[in-house]
């Protein structure tokens, strides 16, 4: 395959993305913290290597290839390296810029692949349409117990793995089932927006309904934009980044009269609060400085209350953690509300989702997964939690037979321990 050199905008030496490049001292400090180096062992899928391969490519001194591109592409974007890097480097954001000027060497996979992130993910009604026929053909007729049953897609690895990871969809989304306005429950503290991500509104409509109702519960009245349109985040990291900035442009013009913007999925926010550095404008900061993950803004306001769940542990959604720089606010909440509560090793560490990372990398994902249900598995939890549609999946997929464990998002539990408050009174009297 022919790839074409790649014609940056500037010249070596004149950008600060070339003064990021220069930054790295090459310590390795990012080794340990990458999950495809350490499925691999390979120096051009490590950190480091991919900064100094986009380098490399920049000075002149290496032409695009196929295994540039393979070494670019097995990044998940976690931004676990981010998290250690003493230069305040940035490879993941490095990587999806190299990966973005390659999108031309690929003309027909790039056609199919700019059709889902476009028209399917900024017409809503695509996407429910597509998971109601899913539900109502696949699931509902048993053909999808039937094929699992009888081992019928192991030969098909993609089809596979993909059937593996799917729960079984709810009938109406969260916009079907609740008004553009939904009001507070008592005292009116305020009015905030809400963000619906693809999968949380459709997958998880079950989940992100408690999570807008246990905000309700709070005290606030929450908006629900109808016209909202993804988030730009699959595009941004797939390289589409002219339809990641039209997205953007879009979201932005629908919260208006909010003070505060907050999203139940951890990709959803962090693409929002990525806003001003893909836009570049004042419009675009002043966005960003209203958004807020649902336990960021919940764990300040949170009532006292205990919820006996047993034992449970939290895993960290990597854009929760590392890109938004969201970490004591779930821990805090949980260690709160329930008594059972157990640190779980490397927290932080990647599941191996990674969005549509599983699908395309499986190996990698596999081994990363493997890793994280084996510090599941030391700490021998009745529930983990995460904040995150993609980590939802793939702890649930990873489950085997022998593990007893159930995996929720953090608003379930907080849901959950609210309406125990609420039943004080009721009890008092």
């Amino acid at each position: 395959m022919q790839l074409p050199d790649i014609e940056f905008a500037h010249q070596a030496g004149e950008s600060p993305t070339y003064d990021m490049l220069l930054a790295c001292s090459r310590c390795a400090t990012c080794l340990p913290a990458c999950p495809s180096y350490a499925a691999t062992l390979l120096e051009t899928h490590s950190p480091r290597g991919r900064v100094q391969l986009a380098r490399a490519l920049e000075e002149g001194r290496l032409t695009a290839s196929p295994k540039l591109l393979d070494a670019l592409w097995t990044c998940l974007d976690c931004r676990a390296c981010e998290s250690v890097c003493p230069n305040g480097i940035h490879p993941g954001m490095l990587a999806t810029e190299v990966r973005a000027g390659l999108q031309e060497s690929m003309p027909f996979s790039r056609r199919i692949k700019r059709l889902i992130l476009g028209p399917v993910l900024t017409h809503p009604l695509w996407l429910t349409s597509g998971l109601g026929m899913t539900r109502l053909f696949y699931q509902r007729t048993g053909l999808q117990h039937l094929l699992r049953g009888a081992g019928l897609l192991k030969p098909f690895g993609a089809l596979a793995r993909m059937d593996r990871f799917l729960p079984a969809i709810p009938r109406r989304t969260v916009r079907s089932r609740l008004p553009q306005v939904v009001p507070a429950v008592g005292e009116k503290k305020g009015r905030i927006g809400f963000f619906l991500g693809c999968a949380m509104n459709t997958i998880f409509a079950d989940v992100t309904e408690r999570s807008i109702r246990a905000l309700t519960k709070l005290g606030y009245e929450v908006v629900i934009p109808r016209r909202v349109v993804c988030c730009g985040a699959p595009q941004e990291s797939l390289g589409e980044m002219d339809l990641a900035r039209k997205m953007a442009r879009h979201n932005m013009q629908l919260f208006d009269d909010v003070d505060t913007i907050v999203t139940d999925c951890a990709a959803c926010g962090a693409a929002l609060k990525g806003y001003a550095a893909l836009l570049d404008d004042t419009a675009a900061e002043a966005f960003t400085g209203r958004v807020q993950d649902f336990a960021e803004f919940v764990a300040p306001r949170m009532p006292a209350a205990t919820l006996d769940l047993g034992a449970i542990t939290y895993h960290a959604p990597c854009h929760l953690h590392h890109a938004q720089g969201v970490c004591k606010q779930p821990k805090t909440l949980l260690k709160r509300l329930c008594p059972g509560y157990r640190d779980l090793p490397e927290h932080e560490r990647c599941c191996g989702s990674a969005g549509m990372y599983w699908a395309l990398h499986p190996e990698i994902s596999e081994d990363t997964l493997a890793r994280k249900l084996r510090n599941i598995r030391s700490v021998d939890p009745r529930v983990v939690v995460t904040a995150n549609p993609g980590c939802l999946l793939q702890l649930m997929g990873g489950r085997e037979d022998g593990d007893t464990w159930d995996v929720r998002h953090i608003s379930e539990v907080v849901d959950a321990a609210l309406d125990k408050v609420m039943e004080k009174p009721e009890a008092g009297g």
